[in-house]
């Protein structure tokens, strides 16, 4: 199993949805995790090593080489 599809199981076994299309919540799938991931990289390709984003329950770290990829699971309290 890659990434894509680890996350998007995730996803869905939790409910979470993200707003795409019209504001209507989907749970994202592989393709829709992807672009994401694929989009991060490039927003982060001239940041330096540690600059993070997050988008819809996704945080994107760079690395010196590649990316980790963590999900924000909730508040511990």
């Amino acid at each position: 199993m890659n990434l894509e599809e680890e996350l998007a199981r995730i996803f869905r076994k939790n409910g979470w949805t993200w707003n795409l299309k019209e504001n209507n919540p989907i749970v994202p799938g592989e393709e829709d995790i992807a672009q994401a991931l694929d989009e991060a990289a490039r927003i982060l390709y001239d940041e330096s090593v540690g600059a993070q984003l997050q988008v819809g329950r996704l945080i994107i770290i760079k690395k010196h080489l590649g990316h980790d990829v963590y999900i924000y699971a909730g508040d511990y309290e």
